[in-house]
């Protein structure tokens, strides 16, 4: 989708092209295209509120999440009284409590935990980078992409280099959003690869 502004030099509304200059007359396009993309991200470190950290940080099912911390907690609170007083306890306590570490393990995999603690270094220490979205899906099973109602895709570059990047969402509001928005991302220094949207919520 074609990205079109208002030149504030010469009032035509014109394409947005990578140097962000008005086809027209020449103008500049960048204050313009800075006032779309709303407030830059601030300097880092930068706090991020419980509301913001929980939106990136969350198991992909919360229900099985909870399921499992109850029965690991049931399989727990079991011991003492098996250990003390009746041992047949034990065998339905170490059921329970496994079942419940299998059940939490699998509702937040390794892999999506090292992803979303990646994500929270680069809000909190990212720099800033001027990013267009390129993609909105929505996820019709939220549980299974850790508790995201809409997936959004972005582009950005980092020294001349052209970067993608995707971030789910639990924000019903991400759904209305189009491809061509101009937004801001915030990546990592060390590894650019790992960015994320700023803000992180609306």
């Amino acid at each position: 989708m074609d990205a079109r502004l208002v030149c504030p030099t010469c009032a035509h509304v014109v394409l947005v092209g990578p140097e962000e200059r008005c086809a027209e007359c020449g103008g500049s396009l960048t204050e313009v295209l800075r006032a779309a993309r709303g407030v830059p991200p601030p300097l880092p470190p930068r706090a991020l509120t419980r509301a913001q950290r929980q939106a990136v940080w969350r198991p992909a099912s919360s229900s099985r999440h909870a399921l499992g911390t109850f029965l690991l907690t049931v399989g727990v609170l079991m011991v003492p009284v098996a250990v003390a007083y009746l041992r047949p306890l034990g065998v339905p306590a170490a059921i329970l409590g496994g079942l419940g570490m299998v059940l939490r393990r699998t509702a937040w995999p390794r892999a999506l935990r090292h992803e979303q603690r990646q994500r929270l270094r680069a809000l909190r220490w990212g720099l800033p980078a001027a990013a267009e979205l390129t993609r909105v899906e929505r996820d019709f099973v939220p549980s299974v992409k850790a508790g995201s109602v809409a997936r959004l895709a972005y582009v950005f570059t980092v020294h001349g280099e052209l970067l993608h990047g995707d971030m789910p969402s639990p924000h019903a509001l991400d759904v209305q959003r189009r491809p061509g928005e101009r937004i801001w991302v915030v990546y990592l220094p060390e590894d650019p690869r790992v960015s994320a949207l700023w803000p992180p919520g609306p």
